[in-house]
């Protein structure tokens, strides 16, 4: 699992889902975070995500990110290499 909370500022989060077949992401969603909000996703591949500044923020954004995994198991899907 993989917990996002938003302390200060806004952010934009955009889930994904892993493609298996093209090796590719595939984005399924984008959501506001403001100050306050809490998400969370599932660990491994469910859980490629994008955070970034949306384009109307003027103030700077902190965020707390924790994941509740092993940490053997950390970045286990991210950095996979695939066969192209």
């Amino acid at each position: 699992m993989v917990q996002l909370s938003v302390i200060e500022g806004a952010l934009s989060e955009t889930l994904y889902t892993w493609d298996a077949e093209t090796h590719r992401t595939v984005e399924m969603r984008s959501h506001p975070r403001e100050a306050g909000a809490v998400s969370y996703v599932d660990a491994g591949r469910g859980a490629i995500h994008r955070l970034g500044n949306p384009a109307h923020a003027r103030t700077r954004a902190v965020s707390i990110h924790i994941y509740g995994v092993a940490g053997s198991q950390i970045a286990t899907h991210v950095n996979d290499l695939l066969a192209a």
